[in-house]
This record gives C-alpha cells, sequence and structure tokens, in this order.
C-alpha cells in the first residue's frame, strides 16, 4: 500500500454479493467452493491503477471486506485486479468508517470524489489498526431489543461455547434477527457470554449456530460441522437447540457425549472408552483420532463437513494403560 497522501488513482465502491459467497472467495485457499452466484457491481468507467473498495452490501451489517488495484480499464475484456489493502478478517463496518469520516457513503457502486477518497483510504486503514466496538453503534439495535426482555436464566450457560457463570465470564443477551437462526433457536434473546457476543456481531459474523457448532468437534464418521451435545440425566432447565436429553439408561459399551446432525453418529472424547486393537505380529499398539481444525483456519460458508486432523498417540506396550498413548502425539493435516 501507498502514502495515501501521494494518491493519484481514483477510488471506486463497488459492491458485492452474496456475502457469504465474497468471503469464500476472499478468505478461502481451496478451489472447491461455491462461488456461483457471486456478483459484483462495478462504476460505469475506471482505469488500470485505480482502486477498489469491495463492499458488502447484503449482510446484516454492510462491510469493506478488501481494496484491490484494477490492472486493466473498464475496456478490458476482462478485469484484474490485486490486493492493495485486506482482506479484513469479518470485514469492517461500514458505520464506523462513516463515523470516521463524519459522512455517509454511497450505497451503490459509485466513484469518489478524490478526497472523499483519500479520506475513505485513511478512516479504512485506522478502523482496520483500531475497529470500533460494535457496543458503540450498535448498528442491528440488539441493546436496545433485549433491554425489554426480562433477564436471562441464572442456570443458562452461554449458547454458543457452553460456559457459565460460574466459568467465571459475564453472560448477557443476544437479540436474533436472522430467519435462519430464529428457525433454529426460535425467536427470544440468546443468552451468550460476552466474547461470544462480540464474535456474532463482527461485521462479516456466521450465525449463532455456526459459532456453537464451531466449538465442537467435527464427526469423526463423516467430518460434518452440526455437532450435538448428548446430556444423560435430568438437565436443570431446558437444554436448548443443539442438544440431545439423551435420559437415564446408557445402553452402548461408553457413554456417548456427542451425535453428528448429519449421519447420526454417536461418540464420546474420552479415550478409555474405547478399546485399542493391537496388532498381530508386533507387542506396539498406535491409537489415532480426528481432531477438530486448528484454530484459525478459515471455514467457507459452501462447505458443511471439514477435514479434521488425525492425531496419533505414542506407541506403546500392550500391558501399559491405553492413556498412555496420548503423550506428545504428532499431527496430520489431512
Amino acid at each position: 500500500m501507498t502514502d495515501s497522501s501521494e494518491l493519484t488513482s481514483r477510488v471506486h465502491l463497488v459492491t458485492a454479493t452474496p456475502w457469504q459467497q465474497a468471503v469464500d472467495c476472499y478468505f478461502n485457499p481451496d478451489d472447491d467452493v461455491d462461488i456461483d452466484d457471486l456478483r459484483f457491481g462495478f462504476p460505469g468507467r475506471w482505469d488500470a491503477g485505480d482502486l477498489f473498495v469491495v463492499v458488502t452490501t447484503d449482510s446484516h451489517t454492510p462491510a469493506i471486506i478488501v481494496v484491490e488495484e484494477s490492472e486493466t480499464d473498464s475496456d478490458a475484456t476482462r478485469s484484474h485486479e490485486h490486493t492493495y489493502m485486506g482482506p479484513f478478517d469479518f470485514g469492517l463496518s461500514i458505520a464506523a468508517v462513516e463515523a470516521r469520516l463524519a459522512t455517509t457513503l454511497p450505497a451503490e457502486a459509485a466513484t469518489l470524489a478524490p478526497k472523499l477518497g483519500e479520506r475513505l483510504l485513511q478512516a479504512i486503514e485506522s478502523e482496520a489498526s483500531d475497529p470500533t466496538s460494535w457496543r458503540e453503534l450498535d448498528e442491528r439495535g440488539c441493546l436496545a431489543d433485549v433491554a425489554d426482555w426480562p433477564p436471562h436464566d441464572s442456570w443458562a450457560p452461554c449458547a454458543c461455547c457452553g460456559r457459565h457463570s460460574y466459568d467465571g465470564v459475564e453472560l448477557e443477551q443476544h437479540a436474533l434477527a436472522d430467519e435462519h437462526e430464529q428457525e433454529f433457536f426460535g425467536f427470544g434473546p440468546l443468552t451468550v457470554c460476552m466474547p461470544c457476543h462480540d464474535r456474532l456481531h463482527r461485521p462479516l459474523a456466521p450465525g449463532a449456530d455456526d459459532v456453537m457448532f464451531g466449538f465442537r468437534p467435527l464427526c469423526p464418521s463423516c467430518s460434518a460441522m452440526r455437532t450435538f451435545r448428548v446430556i444423560w440425566g435430568m438437565p436443570a432447565g431446558p437444554p436448548g437447540p443443539g442438544t440431545d436429553i439423551a435420559g437415564c439408561v446408557i445402553t452402548s459399551p461408553f457413554t456417548p457425549e456427542y451425535r453428528c446432525g448429519e449421519c447420526d453418529y454417536v461418540w464420546t472424547d474420552d479415550d478409555e472408552a474405547y478399546r485399542p486393537l493391537p496388532p498381530e505380529d508386533t507387542d506396539a499398539r498406535v491409537r489415532a483420532r480426528i481432531d477438530t481444525a486448528p484454530p484459525g483456519v478459515y471455514r467457507p460458508f459452501s462447505r458443511v463437513t471439514e477435514p479434521g486432523r488425525v492425531i496419533v498417540g505414542d506407541y506403546m506396550a500392550r500391558q501399559v494403560s491405553s492413556s498412555s498413548a496420548w503423550g506428545p502425539g504428532v499431527v496430520h493435516e489431512l
């Protein structure tokens, strides 16, 4: 990126819809994501060297996803661009950038006046380095909506990560505005911890159900992401979506902790529950499991399964307790 004070190129606003496919396009390193419906809206004319500020207009919070420099002009049969700034993780709120500018930006594709274009790049750089808290703007009206609701139940855990107030987190309520979220959770506010609430209000954040399932292990059978938690006995209150109540009678050789929402496979993460199979011709054995994707690995919106990691434990003699297989392990990416 060059110093914006020396900027001689024009700055254009470019729209991108649908926003989930725009995110997949810019953030996913693979080539197997679904971006067939991705459409960009360009201004009438531009020159090589001009800058495109790519904005998602159909997301809950309109957001800037990337700034690109055009390598071709508008008369070229095919446009080519390279990254100038970004892409910005979870987007930069247009409202936050407008607050820094003290003016509103066009809602559609447009060519900005030179001075406004320079100021916009400076505001983008400032917002990227020090993002404005969503609580200052409350673009979705979440804080105002939940103010009229009764307080959350004291026994209720965070609907996303599952932590309780006794785990040292402060719980608050999140207003569900997305139809898909309302179909999954219902129409009332969601009890969430403050960190998860902040996650849900990132400009290009996934839905609350995707955040919830993101805390859970992948299915060892089909690698699906939507894992349901299995609760045994009688919980203190309604367990909420994403959780199964299994009763008090355990009929399997182990106590299931999770159920896959895609293939119904049930399993536990307790290593002692499974009996390792020793090889036929050696006194050593090995255990392996599928673990969740490493932190920070991007999961595209268009993908419902994600290959996990095969974690291989230490080799050990048969007489040794199976728990010792989980010393320092070797991690293999699939």
